[in-house]
């Protein structure tokens, strides 16, 4: 029997503004194979995910995140 480990990222997307921007940025990433948990706050503008390591990366998380408009920044 094989353990999964879940992983933990926080993310800063500055572009997220609104209840709007928090469902796309959630529906979004909530799709993603090996993503168990994700929370997008506009008043933090942090995105916390919760992951498969072995199925997802942060790498794809981030992009998609570009992908729906929101960029990750350091």
């Amino acid at each position: 029997m094989t353990l999964s480990t879940t992983e933990h990222a926080t993310l800063h997307a500055p572009d997220i503004s609104c209840g709007h921007c928090v469902s796309t940025v959630q529906d979004a990433v909530g799709k993603l194979d090996g993503v168990s948990q994700v929370h997008a706050s506009a008043e933090t503008k942090f995105v916390d995910v919760d992951f498969d390591p072995t199925a997802t990366s942060v790498e794809s998380i981030s992009r998609t995140l570009a992908d729906a408009g929101y960029p990750v920044q350091s």
